[in-house]
C-alpha cells in the first residue's frame, strides 16, 4: 500500500473535501447478487418463459465476455419490461438484511465527509447513516454547493423509472440529462472522489471514468480508488489518465476486509454506527446489481440511539386550492423549522424537470401522504391515480394517509372515506368562521401523526 498516496487521502477527508462514490460491492458485502448473477438468473428466466434460444444465446454471449449492461439490456428485451422489472425487483430485495459492515465504514466518516455518491439503489447506506443525511435522486446544478447528502445516481427500486439498468438507460442517464451533467461537472472538479466497492472487470466503472474524464477537461482534480492487488497494466494506466490514485491492498483472504479498516483509519475515532432494525412493513429497497469487489469486517459499531430523520411529507392537490395549500403550508412551517417534516408538492417542481417523474419519486418516497379534499381535487384525473398509490402504500404499511377537507364535496363515498379526516368534526376549512383556526385545527393533527411515524423511523 503507497503510504505517500494514503496520506494524501487523509488529508482530502481532513479538509472536509471528500466524496466517496459507493460502488456495487459495498452492497455485495450483504450478500446481494453480483452483476452478473443477476444477468444470469435474468437469463434463466427467459429460458423459463419460452424465449427464443437466440436470444437466450445472445445474452450468453455477453454474459461471458462480461458485457454485462449489454446482457441486461438484451434481458429486458426478451423479458419485456414489466417482467424484467419485476424480477430485479425480486432479485434485488434485501428485506431482512443486515447493513454491510463497509456502508458502516463509510458513515463513520460522516463528521468531516462531504458527501456519497452511488450507484447502489438499495438503501443500506441511508440505513448506515441512520437517516440523518438526505436522500437526493435528482440533483440540482447547484448541488456542488451543499453537503451531507446520499445522491442515488442510479435510481431506487420500485421506482422503476428512476433505474439505470440497460443500455438506453445508461445512455439517457449519461447523454439526455444537461442537469445531472453539470451536477457531475460540479462535484467532480471542485472535490477529491474516493471509488469504493468497484470491480477491475466492470463495465459499470467504465462507463463512470468515461465520465470523469470528459468532466476533467484534461486538468483531473485528485481523485483515490481502493482496490485488490493485482491492477492490470492497461486497466491502472485507464484509472490514473481519470485522475485516480490507486490505494492497493492486499485482499489476503479473499474477502476485501482491508477496504472497511482503511476508511475507519481516515477518523482514528470513528465507530460504524449501528443499523436500525429491519422494517417489515417498509423493506429497504436493493442495491445495484454487485460488483467483483466484496468489502467486509469493520470494528463494532456503537450502540447511540439514532436520532429519527425529518417524515417526507407529500402534498396531493388540485391547482384550484392553491392558495389554501399555500395557508397550510404556512402553518406547518414549525415542523419544517424543528425538523420534523420535509414537505414537498408539486409546486416545488422546476422549469424543464419531468413533471410525471417527479411526482411519482416524491410519491414512492412520502412517509405520509396529505390529501387535500376538494370537488376540484375529486374531479382531477391526476389527483384520482394518486389517491389510488396512496392507498396501495397505506395497505402495504409504507406511508400514512390523511385526508383535510378543504371544501365541501362528496368524499364519503370515495376509497379514503374509511380514513379518519380532519379537521375531525367533517366541516371543511373553508366552512369555518376562522379559517386560520381550522388549519390551526389541522396542523395539530398532523403533528400527532408525524411523531408517531419519527418514531418507527429510528
Amino acid at each position: 500500500m503507497d503510504d505517500e498516496i494514503l496520506e494524501q487521502l487523509r488529508e482530502r477527508y481532513a479538509s472536509g473535501n471528500l466524496i466517496v462514490f459507493a460502488g456495487a460491492g459495498v452492497s455485495a458485502a450483504a450478500g446481494m447478487p453480483t452483476w452478473k448473477q443477476l444477468a444470469e438468473r435474468l437469463r434463466d428466466r427467459a429460458r423459463r418463459k419460452g424465449a427464443d434460444p437466440a436470444v437466450v444465446d445472445e445474452i450468453q454471449q455477453y454474459i461471458a465476455s462480461n458485457q454485462l449492461i449489454n446482457a441486461l439490456s438484451a434481458a429486458k428485451l426478451a423479458l419485456g419490461p414489466q417482467d424484467f422489472n419485476w424480477t430485479v425487483d425480486k432479485e434485488l430485495d434485501d428485506t431482512g438484511r443486515d447493513v454491510p459492515e463497509v456502508a458502516q465504514a463509510i458513515a463513520a466518516l460522516k463528521p468531516k465527509l462531504k458527501a456519497v455518491l452511488t450507484t447502489n439503489i438499495d438503501r443500506f447506506l441511508e440505513r448506515a447513516f441512520q437517516g440523518e443525511w438526505r436522500m437526493v435522486d435528482r440533483p440540482t446544478a447547484d448541488i456542488a454547493m451543499d453537503r451531507r447528502f446520499i445522491l442515488k445516481l442510479h435510481g431506487t427500486l420500485r421506482a422503476w423509472d428512476t433505474w439505470v439498468f440497460s443500455r438506453d438507460q445508461y445512455d439517457r442517464a449519461i447523454f439526455g440529462s444537461p442537469l445531472l451533467q453539470d451536477a457531475f461537472g460540479a462535484l467532480y472538479r471542485a472535490h477529491s472522489i474516493l471509488f469504493v466497492g468497484f470491480g477491475l472487470a466492470d463495465d459499470n466503472i467504465d462507463q463512470t471514468l468515461a465520465r470523469v474524464r470528459a468532466l476533467a477537461g484534461g486538468q483531473p482534480p485528485m481523485h483515490f480508488a481502493l482496490l485488490p492487488k493485482g491492477v492490470p497494466p492497461f486497466r491502472r494506466r485507464l484509472l490514473e489518465e481519470s485522475g485516480i490514485r490507486l490505494i492497493v491492498y492486499e485482499n489476503q483472504a479473499g474477502d476485501h476486509a482491508e477496504v472497511a479498516q482503511i476508511l475507519l483509519d481516515l477518523e482514528p475515532a470513528a465507530a460504524p454506527a449501528a443499523p436500525p432494525p429491519p422494517r417489515v412493513a417498509t423493506p429497504a429497497p436493493a442495491p445495484h446489481p454487485a460488483s467483483s469487489a466484496h468489502p467486509t469486517a469493520v470494528p463494532p459499531a456503537n450502540t447511540h440511539p439514532a436520532k429519527a430523520r425529518p417524515v417526507r411529507v407529500f402534498f396531493s392537490y388540485a391547482s384550484r386550492d392553491e392558495e389554501l395549500l399555500a395557508r397550510l403550508e404556512a402553518h406547518m412551517s414549525p415542523l419544517k423549522r424543528e425538523g420534523l417534516i420535509a414537505p414537498w408538492h408539486s409546486g416545488k417542481i422546476g422549469a424543464g424537470e419531468d413533471l410525471e417523474r417527479a411526482i411519482g419519486e416524491q410519491l414512492e418516497a412520502a412517509d405520509l401522504i396529505l390529501l387535500l379534499v376538494s370537488a376540484s381535487y375529486l374531479a382531477s384525473e391526476q389527483g384520482d391515480a394518486q389517491v389510488t398509490r396512496a392507498m396501495e402504500r397505506r395497505a402495504a404499511g409504507q406511508a400514512a394517509v390523511v385526508p383535510i377537507l378543504l371544501r365541501p364535496c362528496d368524499w364519503e363515498t370515495t376509497r379514503f372515506a374509511e380514513l379518519q379526516a380532519v379537521p375531525r368534526d367533517k366541516r371543511p376549512v373553508t366552512k369555518w368562521s376562522d379559517e386560520d383556526e381550522a388549519l390551526l385545527q389541522v396542523v395539530r393533527e398532523i403533528r400527532a401523526v408525524v411523531t408517531k411515524l419519527r418514531a418507527s423511523l429510528r
